[in-house]
């Protein structure tokens, strides 16, 4: 069987010229042929893929046009386009591979983006800048240029979808067929289930008695009990069960600490500013001494050090 050139792979040639950028009409339809090729490029170590995030939210890989048309000019690739059995089409210029690319692009399987900047990604409302993924953003126009990105939105076909279809129409069938199970595996259905009610049961009872230690030890002692403090938190399983039991801080304490914290800043922004209220006025007197050649009074008032203290209520 012999394989068709680039230009009647999908039925019809279509010229690059697009330096500047053309839209390109979408058909859906892809050649068996341009196919394999997509297969071929789709995990190509070649195209040297990043991982973007399409409109600030979904992961998909990206590439330049130039890593693109390397791959297809490679020995690799005209290796595996020799063997008849790929079914790949053969490219013999950056021409060639420029038409390819386009039909790759009118069957749905790229997508011409444009890579954002810091400050671009900032300029957008609801988008935050990702400093592991650049940011993409779809464009109406593609560029057959050697440094326009695109991003691959054909993927590969999972190997084991079959096989889990499989597993699952035989989990269906296994729970619909389950009166015509024997008696030992029915019983240890019933035996299994019920230590998981068990279990679950448990766990309710410890948060309800949980609960109560704390109310009580709260409204008695001066610090409440909390008895497995990380049983709700966001851990693992048995993280939930460490430390066994902890006391509460008081809300009075944290209160206290704040307040003086507080009154010390307080004082010590007020001693700060009547310093420099009090060094700016001397300032002013020295000069309109010096000023006028008169020697400075005793009367005048010399500079101070301001200190204030926190009296304590007695």
């Amino acid at each position: 069987m012999s394989v068709p050139t680039v230009a009647n792979a999908s039925g019809a040639g279509v010229a690059p010229g697009m330096g500047e950028g053309t839209p390109i009409q979408t058909t859906g339809q892809t050649s068996p042929y341009v196919l394999n090729v997509a297969k071929y490029l789709r995990d190509n170590k070649q195209l040297k893929r990043r991982t973007g995030l399409l409109n600030n939210k979904d992961d998909i890989d990206f590439f330049r046009y130039k890593r693109f048309v390397r791959a297809l000019l490679s020995d690799e690739y005209k290796k595996k386009q020799a063997n008849p059995k790929n079914e790949l089409l053969p490219i013999n210029s950056e021409e060639e591979a420029g038409k390819l690319f386009i039909q790759l692009i009118s069957g749905r399987l790229l997508l011409p983006v444009e890579k954002l900047h810091y400050k671009d990604v900032k300029a957008i409302k609801g988008w935050k800048p990702n400093k592991q993924k650049p940011t993409l953003k779809p464009t109406q126009k593609a560029a057959l240029e050697p440094n326009a990105y695109y991003a691959w939105i054909y993927q590969k076909p999972n190997p084991y979808i079959v096989l889990y279809g499989l597993l699952t129409l035989a989990a269906v069938f296994t729970i619909i067929l389950f009166p015509l199970w024997p008696a030992f595996m029915r019983r240890g259905v019933w035996y299994l289930s019920m230590g998981v009610l068990g279990l679950l049961g448990l766990l309710f009872a410890t948060a309800i008695v949980r609960l109560i230690i704390f109310i009580i030890t709260y409204l008695v002692l001066p610090q409440a009990f909390w008895l497995f403090p990380n049983l709700f938190e966001d851990c693992g399983f048995f993280e939930s069960f460490q430390p066994t039991y902890a006391w509460a801080e008081p809300a009075g304490a944290k209160k206290k600490k704040k307040g003086k914290k507080s009154k010390k800043n307080a004082f010590g922004d007020v001693g700060e500013k009547l310093g420099a209220v009090i060094d700016a006025h001397v300032k002013e007197q020295e000069g309109e001494a010096s000023a006028s050649g008169a020697q400075p009074s005793s009367t005048q008032p010399k500079k101070r050090a301001v200190t204030l203290e926190e009296v304590e209520d007695n």
